[in-house]
Order: C-alpha cells, then structure tokens, then sequence
C-alpha cells in the first residue's frame, strides 16, 4: 500500500532539474538574453579605450569567448600606437600576463583580424593552444574558427 502511494507521488512530480543538450542551454541562453539583455550591459568593461574595435565588434567578440571568461574587464596589455612595433615588446608586455588574451590587428586596409589565446602569446619552437582558442575576422562579416594552435 505505501509502495503504491509512492509510486503514485513520484509518478505526479515535475522534476526539479533537466538534462538537456549543448545546444539546446545554447539556444536558451541566446533567447533569454536577447529579451533580458540591454546592448549597453551585456558589453564588457574595456579599462582603456579601444583604437580598433567598435561596439559592434566588441559585443560580436565577447560572445565567442568561454563563459569562464566573461564578464571580466579587458585591458590593453600592448599597443603598437603606445608601446611601438616590436615584436619583443609585445612579448614581453605578455609575460608578465597570467590570464587569457585577445589580439586585435588592423592591417593597411583597415580588415580588422585576430586570435583569442587562453594563455599569453610567447617565442616557442613547438605549437600551443587549447580548444577555446581561436582565430577571428570581421572581413567581409564577422567568421571565427575554433581549434588554432599558435607557433610564434
């Protein structure tokens, strides 16, 4: 008899939680947050002001980078405008960095490109990277390609 009565409890209960795809908390997430969202709010913090990148590209690129990533401020790290066009600058600007890096490069015709590296760019003879590494571009429309390992 008690059996039965739970049984039949069980059997009438919602369940609190849910197993559901990638894809699927993907897609919810996207709908959730384009109606709860402002555009002004789900922008990152930039501790410097940007010289390449627009809102657009901005809010473009933070949607690709991991979630444990997100919502941290960026900063400037390396400026060709501020710091020159060394390569060793920029390296060594980097070595001191212990968290995950986005490089921003406009090239002569003003094509805005790119990696996001989940560790700092450095000299090596072999090729480094992980799977939330990638590689972007804005020319024609904005296109990312994940897996890219990095020799530098």
């Amino acid at each position: 008899m008690e059996t039965q009565k739970l049984t039949q409890i069980y059997n009438t209960c919602v369940p609190l939680s849910q197993i559901i795809t990638v894809e699927e908390a993907k897609r919810r997430k996207s709908i959730c947050s384009y109606y709860e969202e402002d555009d002004d709010d789900s922008l990152p913090v930039l501790k410097h002001h940007s010289a390449l990148l627009e809102n657009m590209h901005i809010e473009q690129l933070a949607r690709c980078l991991p979630a444990r990533v997100q919502g941290y401020p960026w900063r400037l790290a390396y400026s060709t405008l501020e710091h020159g066009t060394s390569l060793k600058t920029l390296y060594r600007k980097s070595a001191s960095l212990d968290s995950p890096v986005l490089l921003v490069i406009k090239d002569m015709d003003n094509q805005i490109f790119g990696a996001y590296a989940t560790h700092p760019f450095r000299f090596s003879d072999h090729y480094y990277g992980t799977g939330e590494t990638f590689l972007y571009t804005f020319s024609p429309n904005f296109k990312w390609s994940i897996w890219f390992m990095a020799r530098c």
